[in-house]
């Protein structure tokens, strides 16, 4: 895929974010939030490395979460960027516990990689601390496009760990 393409993946996903969140600013029940964290990595790109994350999102009636997420290995190389959908199901009395499953689409380049669109899924828990701040334990599974039988899916899965802040 040619750079033009690259850029037009990055700024489709910054769109959409961007939107999400300022929807959550002008709608009643909805909440945007940023947030930072770290993966795994890929592991199929290199042993293991982590990753760091920066999320941008919005969640709608506390149940409907949109997120766009940037990641970058600095020894691989490899950098990606995917828009996430999660529904989140409160199962504690109080709601500050949650389990999440969704889905998510992105683009993943690097110097040494080939460009490729992910598309995949992720699942976790989610605790709220506070109103202000939640902690997300997670595990995304994701493929790409061109090499999609090539691998075991272990190895195309990550566990990430991530802070976010309501703005």
């Amino acid at each position: 895929m040619g750079e033009n393409q690259l850029y037009r993946g990055v700024l489709v996903v910054c769109v959409l974010s961007c939107s999400a969140t300022a929807v959550a600013a002008n709608t009643k029940d909805s909440q945007s939030f940023v947030g930072i964290g770290v993966t795994d990595g890929t592991k199929y790109e290199s042993p293991l490395e982590f990753e760091p994350v920066f999320r941008l999102g919005a969640i709608f009636d506390d149940t409907h979460r949109f997120t766009a997420n940037y990641s970058h290995g600095f020894s691989s190389g490899v950098t990606s960027v995917h828009f996430a959908y999660d529904y989140l199901y409160p199962f504690t009395d109080s709601g500050n516990w949650q389990v999440f499953g969704g889905g998510s689409l992105g683009y993943k380049f690097g110097l040494h990689d080939k460009n490729d669109w992910t598309f995949g899924g992720q699942t976790g828990i989610r605790y709220r601390y506070s109103a202000e701040t939640s902690v997300d334990v997670g595990y995304r599974v994701f493929d790409t496009l061109d090499d999609w039988k090539e691998y075991e899916l272990g190895q195309l899965g990550n566990l990430y760990i991530s802070i976010d802040f309501t703005m």
